[in-house]
């Protein structure tokens, strides 16, 4: 057999592994929430990264990362107050906004690498999204989803725990530009 035909069997058989449920009426159950956390791979060769529009590029999808600070909430950045910093574009709703950030970024990003916390406590890694959020401490954190958010600002003795378990998974990261292990 030749190369072409051994490819349009793999294919059929990939389809057709796709498509045996729809077929057979059996619909599958994916996991959602706490059961999409819990069923992530334990972490292994990560980089601190912070999380970027899958689509622009854009650090915590365009907004302003001052404004998460101020009393109303992330407010979206604009064109004309943009910087890249650490390989991530970043946007502002001010000139104001921007030089803060420039004059001391560590403040205004979020913790745990993006990551949210409660699945970090249990030993997984879950990007945070942009728009679920709490400002704990002085410190912003990202969370998966609603229920993660809930449990965490219900839940205040969680922040040390997870701030540990995050000291010690840096250890871990990798650089990105050299392949290996990234200094803290």
């Amino acid at each position: 057999m030749d190369n072409r035909a051994l490819t349009l069997i793999a294919c059929a058989l990939v389809l057709s592994q796709a498509l045996a449920p729809s077929l057979s009426g059996v619909a599958r159950a994916e996991p959602q929430g706490e059961a999409l956390v819990a069923a992530l791979p334990p972490p292994i060769g990560l980089t601190e990264r912070v999380p970027l529009h899958a689509l622009s590029g854009y650090a915590l999808d365009g907004l302003d990362p001052v404004t998460y600070f101020l009393p109303g909430g992330p407010q979206p950045g604009a064109v004309a107050h943009e910087t890249v910093w650490r390989g991530a574009a970043w946007r502002f709703a001010s000139a104001a906004n921007q030089a803060a950030f420039e004059a001391g970024p560590a403040r205004f990003l979020p913790r745990l690498g993006g990551n949210d916390p409660v699945a970090l406590a249990q030993g997984r890694l879950a990007e945070g999204r942009s728009d679920l959020y709490a400002v704990v401490e002085g410190r912003l954190y990202l969370f998966h989803d609603p229920a993660s958010r809930a449990r965490f600002t219900g839940a205040p003795e969680t922040l040390a725990t997870v701030e540990g378990a995050w000291e010690a998974l840096r250890e871990s990261l990798v650089d990105p530009a050299s392949g290996r292990g990234a200094s803290p």
